[in-house]
């Protein structure tokens, strides 16, 4: 047997990895170089090339939602080939945007090994239930939407865990110990609301990147303000549920050490995005290519930081690791790919059909498919449909067309809360299946129960900013 299963595992990651570096470069040398002279386009080309072909690398390997994805795109992008070979450069605009989101999962798939081996960042979390009773929740909340910046779903196991331990060492100190349950659904809810304004997370990515007259900084602001609305409005709606949890810290004596690793995380935070939004400014590339540049960055320079994430990656080999960062967002990767392809198809489709055309004009106010947007994709993701394909297919629909020409900030508010709360509302969201298995219920019961109230009151708040917004920015 010329090569073991591991050694055969070994090859292909760093197969992957040479394949996700062209993939990067060639999209940040290619949408930055493009500026200085028109050839430096072709690089986009060979990044979309690597991105397909690793795409394909990885088929075997991801869940079925995505090969179906994967083959349904093939078979979209032929019948616009054959059938309306004159909507092609529509279908090439979006196999780039494609290979952006390819390439910006790649870039957080490489920053969540060292996050994940932080101290500091557990430290920092660990700080948050260290608040008063009557403000835990607001600080678990608030904490969890910064952490997930940089540990993405994984905020909600680690506070789980670290609430687990403080209710452990509280009991075995005779003192009332914080309710985990609650703790736990704060996490969440906090990890759900930063998707609103994340600007290194998918959600934001794709709408910035779909609407042409979006100004992603005048969003991003936008965005935040309306995550601390919800946030402020959906605590004190609640305010009898987490009020449950009353009782004090048990152990205050890690408050200082916390202290200081809470205001470094959430400097680093701040400092992401300000590099992003700089980027962004100074090279005119969109948000998503900009990531592609700080998120590989950080995660280089991160182990230097901290001695012990240094220590553990000393030998680790960098082709392997970033061919293993493409493994672990290969379905993700794969979907949104597809997605992208097959939106512009629709998209195609619908205008010769002339549907596209009447969303927006003068028989339809552009409120109506806005407020739509925003029911519509938490209802099929309620109903099992990944919300991310929606969104995508929704954004490739407006966001080019004449509402996201005439209302880009309310068109993409609305995107963004309705994928919030979409995956609030999901039985099979990634965040629903995690929070499920730390509270140990099946993962059905987050959003249709135990989160359930959060949701509407959130899609209640969000439906007002929406009208806000639309008549008055």
């Amino acid at each position: 047997m010329l090569f073991t299963s591991s050694a055969y595992g070994l090859h292909l990651d760093r197969l992957c990895g040479i394949l996700a570096v062209v993939m990067i470069a060639g999209l940040v040398t290619g949408q930055i170089g493009a500026h200085i002279w028109a050839g430096f386009g072709a690089l986009t080309w060979l990044a979309a090339a690597a991105a397909v072909v690793l795409a394909l690398l990885r088929l075997g390997s991801v869940q079925r939602m995505a090969q179906i994805f994967a083959l349904l795109s093939v078979l979209v992008a032929l019948a616009i080939a054959l059938l309306r070979p004159e909507a092609l450069p529509h279908m090439q605009t979006a196999l780039f945007q494609g290979t952006a989101f390819s390439a910006f999962l790649t870039s957080l798939g490489l920053i969540r090994a060292p996050v994940r081996a932080s101290r500091l960042v557990a430290q920092a979390a660990a700080r948050l239930f260290a608040a008063s009773a009557n403000r835990r929740a607001g600080a678990v909340t608030f904490g969890a939407q910064g952490l997930s910046v940089l540990f993405n779903i994984g905020t909600i196991g680690m506070m789980s865990d670290i609430a687990e331990n403080h209710a452990r060492h509280a009991t075995e100190q005779g003192r009332p110990p914080i309710n985990t349950r609650v703790m736990t659904l704060c996490a969440l809810r906090g990890t759900v609301l930063s998707t609103i304004w994340n600007p290194i997370g998918v959600g934001f990515a794709i709408v910035t990147t779909a609407i042409p007259t979006l100004d992603p900084v005048a969003f991003l602001l936008l965005a935040l303000a309306s995550a601390f609305v919800i946030t402020c409005g959906t605590l004190w709606a609640l305010r009898k549920e987490t009020a449950a949890d009353h009782s004090p810290d048990p152990d205050r004596s890690t408050d200082l050490a916390g202290g200081r690793a809470l205001a470094v995380i959430l400097s680093v935070v701040l400092g992401l995005i300000i590099v992003t939004l700089v980027l962004h400014r100074l090279l005119e590339i969109s948000f998503l290519v900009a990531a592609c540049v700080v998120l590989p960055i950080l995660s280089w320079s991160w182990p230097f930081v901290e001695p012990e994430i240094r220590a553990a990656m000393k030998n680790s080999d960098p082709l392997g690791g970033l061919g293993k960062a493409s493994a672990s967002m290969a379905n993700e990767a794969t979907i949104f790919l597809a997605a992208a392809v097959i939106g512009a198809g629709v998209t195609v489709g619908f205008a010769l059909l002339g549907w596209g055309a009447g969303l927006g004009g003068e028989g339809v106010p552009a409120l109506v498919p806005i407020l739509g947007c925003l029911f519509l994709v938490p209802l099929a993701a309620a109903l099992l449909i990944p919300h991310s394909v929606v969104v995508v297919m929704i954004a490739q629909l407006l966001g080019a067309g004449p509402i996201g020409a005439a209302h880009p900030l309310a068109l993409g508010l609305s995107l963004c809360l309705a994928w919030a709360l979409a995956i609030s509302a999901s039985p099979i969201s990634a965040m629903s299946i995690i929070t499920g298995r730390q509270l140990a219920v099946p993962a059905a019961r987050i959003p249709f129960d135990l989160n359930r109230r959060f949701t509407l009151v959130a899609l209640g708040l969000a439906a007002a900013l929406l009208v806000v917004t639309y008549f008055w920015l």
